[in-house]
């Protein structure tokens, strides 16, 4: 595996910056891992909901703000005189042919003091709901990250392939250029059936070929469109070969341990308890009032009004009066306040059985994970024994072959076998490399 300095691989992801970046360097699994999670759609629209989830949060922690509303107009206005209208020389008359203009100003300043609990129970509500949405974007960037890992290592198994399978079929075709040469001659030493073997098996290698070109292309388009780039971007990786993990596995008791601490999901449903408890609070007190103090002010002002002011009468078209004030507001609805918070109790009972569920399912994911790991390594190792093994026999039966002493089917066969141990190989540190990402996602932490 290669290895450069880290401030190539670091301006590999700042390139990001451009839309069309021709790579400066070869990316790892790593960088494309880093690259994906910045650039994924699927992370970004977590990444979104967090951002919703904040914004109603901040709605919530508002309702203890000041609130300031203020109402003014300028209307027309017609004329009138006259007193309070009890006698013919001082009735009320009015003038339509007059008019005028008439001001209005209402300016109302309320700071709500306290809801006996609704508030800080909604408020609690909003956060841990906010925090859910936080864990739901890591639990999304695991996503990514597991996913970018698989499709890096298929593309490296199809690359690991392809010298083995080019290997057999240059074998296999010398053995049928003799073999042909030798059954157009008659020579006897090579009857059909052995010809046909011979060539079955070079069709059967130039399938699977075909099958590992098109799988590298492929593997590539999709650690593309992973990594949240276009398919056409010019992209270099540095690796072209599978190889093992040497690191050490942790052990399971630790491994389970680590999931517990760092799982997004155990965070999802620890926050998603609080909320829904806060939530079922904040609605049962619903209908609680809300204690508040205000500052009103209110003018108008009008020509076409007698100015004056009466204790029998009120004129409202030439007064301003102000003044602060203590009140309650209630909003009583029993019923709908009664099926929110049974909604509330409701999603609690969804987050208890999934908290559960979780509880056996996790260790479960964390044990077969692992278990996987060591069971990928240690075939591994067994299948690398095969892969020596079988080259020889390879080896010889070819070189057998060439010199008059061997078999036509000794040949195919130690072809056959020793693709068969290469690909148990790979399959085994392709196996190891995505049960170690599996592992990653079971822990919740790289």
């Amino acid at each position: 595996m290669h290895t450069r300095p880290r401030i190539a691989r670091a301006a590999a992801v700042l390139a990001l910056m451009t839309p069309t970046a021709a790579w400066p360097a070869p990316l790892t699994a790593d960088d494309c891992v880093e690259i994906a999670i910045k650039q994924s759609a699927r992370v970004k629209v977590a990444q979104a909901d967090v951002a919703g989830a904040r914004a109603q949060a901040a709605q919530i922690e508002g309702m203890l703000s000041p609130k300031l509303s203020l109402l003014t107009y300028v209307a027309p206005m017609f004329e009138a005189k006259g007193g309070i209208g009890l006698g013919a020389a001082d009735s009320y008359t009015r003038d339509l042919s007059k008019w005028g203009p008439y001001a209005h100003a209402d300016a109302r300043l309320v700071k709500p003091l306290t809801t006996f609990g609704r508030y800080n129970a909604g408020v609690t509500a909003a956060r841990e709901r906010t925090a859910v949405e936080e864990e739901r974007a890591r639990e999304a960037r695991n996503g990514v990250r597991v996913e970018v890992r698989r499709l890096y290592g298929l593309r490296l198994y199809a690359l690991s392939m392809l010298p083995n399978l080019d290997n057999g079929k240059k074998i296999l075709s010398e053995a049928i250029e003799k073999a042909d040469k030798m059954y157009r001659d008659e020579t006897g030493e090579v009857s059909l059936p052995e010809l046909m073997k011979l060539r079955y098996g070079a069709g059967e290698i130039e399938r699977f070929l075909r099958q590992a070109r098109d799988g590298i292309e492929l593997a590539t388009m999709a650690l593309k469109q992973a990594m949240g780039l276009r398919s056409s971007e010019p992209v270099e990786f540095a690796d072209d070969k599978l190889s093992l993990p040497d690191d050490p596995v942790p052990t399971l008791p630790a491994l389970q341990a680590a999931a517990q601490d760092s799982r997004p999901e155990v965070g999802q449903l620890r926050h998603g308890k609080a909320a829904t408890a806060a939530w079922e609070l904040a609605e049962k007190r619903a209908n609680l009032p809300i204690l508040f103090v205000a500052a009103i002010a209110q003018g108008d002002f009008t020509p076409m009004r007698p100015r004056g002011l009466s204790a029998v009468l009120y004129n409202s078209y030439n007064d301003y009066y102000g003044g602060v004030a203590l009140g309650l507001k209630l909003d009583l609805d029993l019923a709908m306040a009664s099926a929110r918070a049974a909604e509330a109790r409701a999603k609690a009972s969804w987050v208890t059985a999934n908290e559960a569920l979780a509880e056996t399912g996790i260790p479960l994911q964390v044990v077969k994970a692992r278990q996987e790991l060591l069971q990928h390594r240690d075939l591994a190792s067994v299948a690398e024994e095969e892969v020596k093994n079988t080259r020889k026999w390879m080896t010889f039966a070819a070189a057998a072959w060439a010199s008059g002493t061997g078999e036509a089917k000794d040949v195919l066969e130690g072809v056959a076998a020793h693709l068969m141990a290469k690909k148990a190989y790979y399959d085994h540190l392709l196996g190891a490399l995505q049960a170690r990402a599996d592992l990653e996602q079971a822990t919740g932490a790289p």
